[in-house]
């Protein structure tokens, strides 16, 4: 029987077992379209009621669907069967494969790319409802952008002779549910299949799109063990508010209150009609999982009515009771994604992912002392390309967000009347207080003080007025004025309380004297909870007019705007905002995503949001190294620019993406345009030198940092940056000033400390830089922190204990290569562990050429590229790499170093050391070279004896 014959008889009546018996007889003359011989069939089973649909196997459905495959399917949807050999744009059908309700499916060869596709041609009944035509185009189009190797890829959507097509993926083996027919899979083959169906289920959920449907049947296994999943195209975007009762519609298209699915599979919500959401599809898993590991499903009752009850009200049996081999961390695993409360269930695919392991890790999961799996923990992190980390002007937004510039590059109601003010006006807003103790809660306040503080900036354009960034303040955990005042140097604090008494939200609102802890003005007032948009107008009105700023009536419309006039929408993008003040936890960046995502649903032309997302998809590439979140990005932010030109956050977030991915020039415009708008914001100053600075513009970027530094001379971050462009250029007693001045004004931030540990280690103080770099680490561990220690220790023959430091690195951001690379040359000089250089060479030169795809013009990582294939012996593909590199930068003098070591290993020693004197000459430290154990070979030759000598 044809696979999409049967999904249709079984969608039918699951949608009509859903209406009332009155209701049953035009809905299924509408969705028949017709063919009297389905009509019969569903309503065959309706009568009797005794049968499931296919997921019992009854043979009275299996029959039923048989005579109707024999009589050749409904005739309703089709003019005609398309001949084999016939063009469709630019595919030649070679034949059918099947036809059902739901269209024609033919095998067809794309004669521009030369591939063989399936071509699926919907029924007639779409282009006589445009509703149901727009909408499915639109969820489709949604659908075709997952790629994903575990999803089955819409190519194009078109239209032939006035039918609708879908060129996709064609998918060849066997569906699960084949599979299943001869009991439980083996228990690597469950683990390794969930892995696959999570990653697909987070790349789709990213998208807003929900599967609904997910059973054997919509799971294809390919000869070699892929994992692809079926029918996105025809699943639901979760963005639709859409009505509540079922109708014909809905046998294609899912909706909000419609009872869609293949019951088995169904999570209890999506029975009840409520609205579903990503723990939906994870529900639908948790079933996949326990049939794959027992070889039936958890609820085993035939009569629909006592299948529902089962699936609203009892616990499954366990699985282990039916097939002892499980062990108790898998079980764990299951019924943790089938709970029936999704608050109980995993919130993420990515959750899940965490509690089955890594993909290369062994099975059993271990497990704790009580045998259970351990809940999902992310832990902080930061990307870590090795030693000086760049500051965060707003974390300069993850660009500079997560920059950390190598030094070792090879290693490594009033209630109190006023009083006066202070003629400069020094403010921190900190994060407002949502009594309620819920993280949400958290989050909305943070997101909330921080759009607050960026309309006082915006209105405080005379300079009187300097804000703190609320991410900075966030940040650094601080609470309380004191605390902020001890921090940044403020003479001012604005404190606000959100209490919620039923409908109604108090807000109290008062501007502290941080050095008396003296309210110099206070108010609350009582505002509609629901009303997100009034408690900041409230604030920023109120608190605008302590400071003394005059809101003119040409700024006011911009001041109030919100950029959304949805109060859902609003709600959920200022708590999106608040979770992505604390981006070095992944958990966070995660939440911040998809209260965005959130947002959107609600308001697809939310600007704003659109931005917002761009950055958070950004944090979560720098984050993680995977540069599939690197086109999230750009899309993110290119659509918010097409929405909206005239925001500043929108080119913001271009010049963003377009700086990390080494389209510096661009990025620079984009960074301008933004300081036209706002003369003000660090962010951009800092984002727009470290672009100048990857073009060698290096005096403007110099300059570019010294107005940043103008405009906020009481900010660490500037003098960070600036330090790091001293080091880059070899001025390393500059860059140790600055370091140090920003170390005055942020003590406790371990990137400047570390980046003091690491000047040091340039300027020869090497027991100071340990010092430094074991306090930064005391402060918070880093890979940058530990990767340097190790460096130290490799430098000074101790190259077990290097890797020892390399090792605790590489796990904090295991997608860097750099890291990757050190660890590599630690076990090449070890004692016992050199058979591990030549796996961590291999890993190091697979991230490198990632790292490259989204960004060319990396040379520095070209240039480690090529030492990382010369000592795996891939000396011609080295010097191919090494070659580019030196056209980007051609008078770098770690550069001059990576050259030196692949011609060394190439045996041409004479341009080895030609490239050594030339890295020594450019400022390179010489107590690194001499110290290198890849230069033992030479050190008795003349010209490398010359080279340490003069470098003294």
């Amino acid at each position: 029987m044809e696979p999409e014959r049967w999904s249709q008889i079984e969608r039918l009546y699951h949608a009509a077992l859903e209406l009332d018996k009155g209701e049953r007889e035009g809905f299924l003359a509408r969705a028949c379209a017709g063919d009297e011989s389905l009509r019969q069939e569903v309503e065959s089973l309706l009568e009797s009621d005794s049968q499931a649909g296919s997921f019992i196997e009854s043979p009275a459905i299996e029959v039923a669907a048989r005579s109707i495959a024999a009589d050749g399917g409904p005739q309703g949807f089709s003019t005609a069967v398309l001949e084999a050999g016939a063009t469709v744009s630019h595919y030649r059908l070679i034949g059918m494969l099947g036809r059902g309700g739901m269209g024609e499916v033919y095998r067809a060869s794309d004669t521009k790319l030369g591939r063989d596709v399936a071509l699926k041609f919907l029924p007639e009944e779409y282009l006589q409802d445009s509703q149901k035509l727009e909408r499915f185009r639109r969820e489709a189009w949604a659908a075709s952008a997952l790629n994903h190797p575990n999803i089955c890829t819409i190519y194009e959507i078109g239209e032939y002779e006035g039918r609708f097509f879908i060129a996709m993926e064609l998918v060849e083996g066997k569906t699960l549910a084949e599979k299943l027919k001869s009991g439980p899979l083996a228990m690597g083959e469950v683990i390794v299949n969930a892995r696959q169906l999570a990653e697909a289920l987070e790349e789709a959920h990213e998208h807003n799109i929900i599967h609904r449907d997910l059973k054997p049947a919509n799971i294809m296994v390919t000869a070699r063990g892929r994992i692809k999943i079926l029918d996105f195209g025809l699943a639901k975007q979760v963005r639709e508010v859409e009505p509540d009762a079922p109708t014909e519609e809905s046998l294609f298209l899912t909706q909000v209150g419609a009872v869609m699915g293949t019951v088995p599979y169904m999570a209890p919500e999506q029975l009840r009609g409520d609205p579903v959401d990503a723990r939906t599809d994870l529900y639908a898993l948790g079933e996949l999982l326990y049939e794959m590991a027992t070889g039936q499903r958890p609820f085993r009752d035939t009569q629909t009515s006592q299948l529902i009850s089962s699936i609203l009200t009892r616990p499954p049996t366990r699985p282990r009771e039916v097939n002892p081999e499980i062990s108790e961390e898998l079980e764990a695993i299951i019924l943790k994604a089938m709970a029936k409360d999704p608050a109980e269930r995993y919130q993420s695919a990515r959750e899940l992912m965490v509690d089955l392991g890594p993909q290369d890790s062994s099975w059993p999961i271990s497990q704790t002392a009580s045998g259970k799996v351990q809940p999902s923990k992310t832990g902080r992190y930061r990307k870590a390309d090795l030693a000086l980390i760049a500051g965060s002007a707003l974390a300069i937004l993850a660009l500079v967000l997560f920059l950390i510039l190598p030094v070792f590059r090879q290693h490594f109601t009033t209630s109190s009347s006023p009083r006066a003010l202070p003629r400069q006006k020094e403010l921190a807003v900190l994060p407002f207080t949502v009594v309620d103790g819920s993280r949400s809660g958290e989050a909305f306040g943070r997101g909330l003080a921080e759009t607050v503080a960026m309309k006082l900036t915006q209105l405080s354009s005379g300079g009187s007025l300097q804000v703190v960034p609320v991410g900075e303040i966030s940040a650094r955990h601080i609470t309380t004025p004191k605390q902020a005042q001890k921090e940044f140097g403020v003479n001012l604090v604005l404190t606000t309380t959100l209490l919620r008494a039923g409908d109604i939200m108090r807000v109290s609102c008062a501007l502290v004297d941080p050095s008396t802890d003296r309210q110099v003005n206070s108010n609350s007032w009582d505002l509609q909870a629901a009303d997100p948009f009034a408690i900041e107008d409230q604030v920023v009105e109120g608190s605008a007019r302590w400071l003394g700023l005059a809101v003119q009536t040409a700024e006011r419309s911009e001041v109030e705007s919100h950029g959304t006039q949805m109060a859902s929408a609003f709600d959920a993008y200022i708590k999106g905002l608040g979770y992505l003040q604390n981006y070095e936890s992944i958990d966070n960046i995660n939440q911040a995503i998809d209260s965005f995502h959130s947002a959107l649903k609600v308001d697809d032309a939310y600007t704003l949001a659109y931005a917002a997302l761009g950055r958070a998809y950004w944090y979560k590439y720098s984050a993680t190294e995977d540069t599939s979140w690197v086109k999230h990005a750009q899309d993110s932010c290119r659509h918010a620019v097409t929405l909206d030109a005239k925001l500043p956050a929108t080119h913001l977030c271009q010049g963003i993406i377009q700086s990390g991915t080494g389209q510096y020039a661009k990025a620079i415009k984009e960074f301008q345009t933004v300081l036209q708008m706002q003369p003000t914001n660090t962010s951009a100053f800092e984002a727009l030198a470290y672009a100048q600075r990857n073009m060698k513009r290096t005096s403007e970027a110099e300059e570019t940092y010294k107005r940043a530094i103008s405009v906020r001379p009481d900010y660490w971050s500037p003098y960070n940056s600036l330090g790091v462009l001293y080091y880059d250029n070899g001025e390393n007693k500059k860059a140790a000033e600055m370091f140090r001045k920003a170390a005055d004004l942020a003590p406790k931030n371990h990137r400047v400390v570390s980046n003091l540990g690491g000047v040091d280690f340039m300027l020869g103080n090497w027991p100071e830089a340990e010092e430094m770099l074991k306090r930064a680490i005391a402060i918070e561990p880093s890979p940058a922190a530990y990767s340097n220690l190790g460096t130290m220790t490799f430098y000074e023959g101790r190259f077990d204990q290097a890797a020892a430091y390399f090792e605790k690195a590489v796990p904090l951001t295991p997608k860097d290569s750099t890291l990757w690379g050190n660890l590599g040359d630690a076990y090449r000089w070890s004692s016992h562990d050199r058979a591990k250089a030549g796996p961590a060479y291999e890993k190091a030169i697979e991230l490198a050429r990632e790292g490259l795809r989204v960004n060319p013009m990396k040379y520095e990582l070209l240039g480690s590229l090529a030492t990382y294939e010369a000592k795996s012996s891939k000396i011609t593909q080295a010097k191919r790499d090494l070659e580019k590199a030196l056209k980007l930068a051609p008078k770098d003098p770690q550069l001059m170093y990576n050259a030196a070591i692949v011609y060394h290993l190439a045996g041409q020693q004479a341009e080895a050391l030609d490239y050594l004197r030339r890295a020594s000459d450019g400022g390179f430290l010489v107590k690194i070279i001499r110290t290198d154990p890849e230069w033992e070979a030479l050190r008795s030759e003349p010209a490398f004896q010359k080279i340490i000598a003069a470098g003294k």
